[in-house]
């Protein structure tokens, strides 16, 4: 595996990372070969036991990797409703398989040739250049391995590489699937086509029955979601920095330690011309004394305004500190005598001067002010917090503890999971993504945990829970009828297409049906398969390639009160050419598709052969879940 992730990683640091992550074929906790776990056996696999404790280790580093990767938080819970939990079992499962048919195959890695590689490898070196033991230690220590465990572990990782590198590698698809594949992507096609229409005057009327009907087969479509009532309280800077006094005392203390802030160094727009020598230099030098325009010079060498000039640039900004010195020791109009710079020779003219400023308190009160405001409101939010806990403990009403405190309290009094109050309507709430996801997951008399978004304290309260349910036929009767409408307008132009389409098997051109419909005929060119166009959704291009050239397909229109009679008529495919970038890449999406189909099928049939066998009881108590093995 040593070969893979020098392709992958391109450093020993990244290989010891990837060592620690759980991946195609996790390492942590099999045979619990880096000691120290009590063995109480998750699953035997052949000769080889998986730990509880292996697994809770494994899983847990799982969990961060996928918080890493997601840049998100991902509880345990959350992890296991994915089927997170039974893909770490299942990898450390295919790994001990590995291990016990690289012992079966006697495969045996030197420990010195992994010993030598990290010797060579420059990731390991001093200063001077030489491999150094103090290097190599830290790099193992800051993922939690000794010298012993990492050869332990690379040998292991080579010998499970050996193996499916054998099963799954250089496979090459042939070229018959390749430009059938190809020529399937990049078919393209022209159409002609009309538009039919249908309302509800098309059509009867629902009865009584019909609409009870409807409701009775889709209750789903009629059901409230579950609402919830929710009390919030918060405390953030911005809610209390505009409360807090700053006194004259606080605000000269403030100037003083934010005085480099309101300092603005002199700035300078200097005209610079460059010149390969210094002779060339100093005669266009004498000739601006004589009262030749700098720009005029700065022309004759093909360079414009914008190539020469450096507006508003402080000392710093000047990377040639000679050209910088000269710059800013010029007066206000004046051009320099040729300066050497590291890189070039220039003439400088100053065309402005700003000078520095150092802004006085008085100028700057305002700004200071609120800045020093929201510094003490980071403090006073953590003095809020307290007070809030505290009163929490003590039974103290949301209501109250808001009023003493003088923070925010919003109480939301229904409102989905999806943020909608019964009518749809969006509700404004504070961080209402996780205090909503927080709320559904709590319940009525539970006491939440603060929330902690960016600097401040949400509080929540679940004042009440109104179930989902069926709401009553009378309430909905209105949007019934409305769905009953829509459901019969399709039908009527399922069956109108339907018999457009029939008639030009017998013969109607699509000329002929446009006219019989009062419809005028478009076209549209270049469709390609599963690619939305212009007036051409999924589903009308779909029914589109599903014919033959020249044939006649039909689709709904999104609209519900329309459909499309379509002819196809080009049918274009790119040639096929091996050597294309195209088809280098489909062909390394073919091959690594079908190395992992025949991969997966070798494990499996790999841990059928060594056998393996899980302890379904300790499994529940871990994930609450049934794996299938």
């Amino acid at each position: 595996m040593l070969e893979s992730l020098r392709n992958a990683g391109k450093s020993w640091v990244a290989k010891i990372l990837m060592l620690l992550l759980a991946g195609s074929f996790g390492v942590w906790g099999i045979r619990d070969v880096f000691g120290g776990f009590q063995r109480t056996s998750l699953a035997t696999v052949g000769g080889q036991t998986i730990s509880s404790q292996a697994f809770t280790e494994t899983y847990r580093k799982a969990l961060q990797n996928l918080a890493q990767q997601s840049g998100q938080n991902v509880t345990a819970e959350e992890a296991r409703k994915m089927g997170f939990d039974k893909n770490v079992l299942d990898n450390m499962i295919q790994t001990a398989a590995l291990d016990a048919q690289a012992a079966h195959l006697n495969l045996h890695i030197s420990p010195k040739q992994i010993v030598d590689d990290a010797m060579a490898s420059p990731n390991f070196r001093d200063t001077n250049g030489k491999f150094s033991p103090e290097v190599f230690s830290r790099a193992l220590a800051q993922y939690g391995l000794n010298e012993a465990m990492f050869v332990e572990t690379e040998m292991r990782n080579r010998s499970r590489s050996a193996v499916t590198g054998a099963v799954g590698g250089g496979i090459t698809p042939p070229r018959t699937m390749l430009e059938a594949i190809s020529k399937y992507q990049s078919e393209q096609r022209d159409v002609k086509y009309f538009v039919i229409t249908a309302s509800e005057k098309d059509i009867p009327a629902p009865t009584e029955d019909e609409l009870k009907k409807q409701y009775e087969a889709t209750p789903a479509a009629y059901t409230a979601p579950e609402y919830r009532s929710i009390a919030v309280l918060k405390v953030e800077p911005a809610d209390i920095a505009s409360k807090i006094t700053i006194s004259a005392e606080d605000l000269a203390k403030g100037y003083e330690k934010f005085k480099r802030d309101y300092y603005s160094p002199e700035k300078r727009t200097i005209l610079q011309i460059s010149f390969p020598s210094v002779d060339e230099a100093k005669k266009a030098k004498e000739k601006i004394m004589a009262g030749t325009d700098f720009i005029a010079i700065a022309k004759e060498r093909k360079a414009s305004d914008a190539d020469i000039t450096f507006a508003d640039k402080t000392k710093v900004e000047f990377l040639d500190k000679a050209i910088a010195d000269a710059a800013f020791n010029l007066k206000e109009g004046a051009v320099s005598d040729p300066v050497s710079g590291s890189l070039v020779t220039a003439l400088l003219m100053v065309k402005k001067v700003t000078p520095e400023k150092q802004s006085t308190l008085e100028e700057v009160k305002a700004e200071l002010t609120k800045r020093l405001q929201a510094e003490k409101a980071q403090d006073e939010v953590q003095s809020i917090y307290d007070a809030v806990e505290d009163a929490r403990a003590g039974q103290t009403k949301f209501e109250e503890i808001a009023q003493a405190q003088g923070i925010p309290f919003l109480l939301v009094s229904t409102v989905s999971a999806a943020g909608l109050d019964p009518a749809g309507k969006d509700v404004e709430i504070p961080d209402k993504q996780d205090v909503l996801k927080a709320a559904f997951e709590s319940d009525v008399g539970v006491e939440n945990n603060a929330l902690t978004p960016k600097d401040g304290y949400y509080w929540f309260d679940v004042r009440e829970v109104i179930p989902s349910h069926l709401k009553p036929f009378a309430e909905v009767k209105a949007q019934v009828k409305g769905d009953v409408v829509q459901s019969k307008i399709r039908a009527l132009l399922t069956e109108r297409a339907s018999k457009l389409v029939a008639s030009s098997k017998a013969g109607a051109t699509l000329e002929t049906l446009a006219t019989d419909n009062k419809s005028t005929i478009k076209t549209a060119q270049g469709l390609r398969r599963n690619e939305v166009a212009a007036d051409f959704d999924i589903p009308a291009v779909t029914a589109l390639f599903g014919a033959p050239e020249n044939g006649f397909a039909w689709s709904l229109e999104g609209d519900g009160k329309s459909a499309r009679i379509m002819q196809s008529q080009r049918v274009l495919s790119t040639p096929f050419d091996p050597s294309s970038q195209s088809a280098k890449e489909l062909q390394k999406t073919l091959s690594e598709a079908e190395s992992k189909d025949i991969l997966a099928a070798y494990l499996k049939a790999l841990q059928n052969q060594v056998g393996v066998s899980i302890n379904q009881a300790l499994w529940q108590q871990l994930s609450g879940t049934q794996p299938s093995s």
